[in-house]
């Protein structure tokens, strides 16, 4: 079984590269023909309700279930926080978003109390639950408390497989409470690797990617990134 992730599209209506961006990478995600696709927040860059249909539009391609998180980006009237069942694998979709802010907050009791035994889980959300190492990021990302409750959670929990997020604009890879944390690349301008830089540096040249989360018959988990 697939599960394809894409990120932080930012559709602008005045600009045609995120857009195009977008088009490319659901051609790309289509033809996997994946069970699922996880669009982990940031889809529009003002939240003007016109930027989701277009998004819509564009995401058209695709015939798998599409689930959304919230990004600090992000403008919905309802929290994007609910459960999807895949196959045997079951979502735990989060909204780190706060109104009129940057930086995440999770919301772990509901999280916990969404989590059952014995079913492979995937939590999905905008924000990472852990630090990044690039200054500007990790000021907007999440609060200490909730990555260490997220932690312990997850340290109870093994049959959480994946822990998935957007925000970073790079894949990177990490461990929390034991479990593995992957963050998808954005479908169109890219962080730079700069860990002094003060604000967010755009990297020249590098490809936008997305990720697909392949689960196998032998139980073993596999996260592979996907440039487009």
């Amino acid at each position: 079984m697939l599960i394809a992730q894409l990120s932080d599209p930012h559709i602008r209506l005045d600009d045609e590269a995120s857009q195009s961006a977008l088009a490319r990478a659901a051609e790309r995600v289509a033809a996997l023909e994946p069970d699922a696709v996880l669009l982990t927040g940031d889809i529009a860059d003002t939240g003007d309700p016109e930027e989701y249909e277009v998004a819509k539009r564009l995401l058209a391609p695709i015939q798998a279930p599409i689930y959304t998180t919230a990004g600090n980006h992000d403008r919905y009237d309802e929290r994007q926080q609910y459960v999807a069942e895949v196959g045997n694998v079951r979502i735990l979709v989060c909204d780190t978003s706060q109104p009129g802010r940057d930086d995440g907050a999770l919301d772990v009791e509901w999280l916990e109390a969404q989590i059952v035994p014995a079913v492979p889980q995937i939590i999905a959300m905008h924000h990472p639950p852990v630090l990044m190492g690039l200054q500007w990021l990790d000021e907007i990302g999440l609060p200490r408390h909730d990555r260490a409750a997220l932690a312990t959670l997850l340290d109870a929990n093994p049959q959480v497989v994946r822990v998935v997020a957007g925000h970073v604009h790079k894949a990177s890879t990490a461990a929390l409470g034991g479990c593995t944390v992957v963050t998808c690349a954005a479908t169109n301008i890219q962080a730079a690797l700069d860990f002094e830089a003060p604000g967010m540096k755009l990297a020249e040249g590098e490809p936008p990617s997305f990720l697909v989360h392949a689960f196998l018959e032998s139980g073993q988990v596999i996260t592979h990134v996907q440039p487009v």
